[in-house]
């Protein structure tokens, strides 16, 4: 790659992460209040919880992030919480996203994308894991695979 090129590329991810976390930081609150309720949920039958990335399969940059237990119990206890594990979803509205995400740079494939996704994520999820959820493991992962789970949160 050309040192213009490569120096644009760092240029796009570094304002891609900034205006992405800045999205979702405004989502914290909420979000460190579902974890807190995901947290209150678990069982002695519980492991741990995963935080799903769920990008989409067109690489335009609409994602999700579920959570799920692990554990004996797990099955129970994701379907009591339902909808409530879904922390957050980018979607695209007559407006544009909602939230409003920055647009994936062109030049940037969906593998790329997803990688950037990932990593600003679960920097984000890191600092939203109840702190006293230390009994549990909590992970990062994307459900295909493409990403090692990255552990979170104070018991990491």
């Amino acid at each position: 790659m050309e040192p213009l090129q490569e120096h644009r590329r760092a240029t796009d991810a570094s304002r891609y992460r900034a205006e992405l976390r800045r999205v979702l930081d405004t989502a914290s609150p909420d979000v460190a209040r579902r974890l807190a309720a995901i947290r209150d949920s678990a069982t002695e039958r519980t492991d741990g919880v995963v935080l799903d990335v769920f990008p989409d399969q067109d690489g335009e940059g609409t994602f999700a992030v579920w959570a799920r237990f692990e554990g004996g119990d797990a099955f129970a206890l994701d379907r009591r919480l339902g909808d409530e594990r879904q922390l957050l979803a980018v979607v695209r509205s007559e407006h544009g996203w909602t939230p409003p995400v920055p647009d994936r740079p062109a030049s940037w494939s969906t593998a790329h994308l997803g990688d950037v996704l990932f990593d600003v994520v679960a920097e984000w999820l890191d600092a939203l894991v109840p702190p006293d959820g230390t009994g549990l493991y909590w992970e990062v992962t994307t459900p295909d695979g493409t990403q090692e789970r990255r552990p979170v949160g104070p018991g990491r």
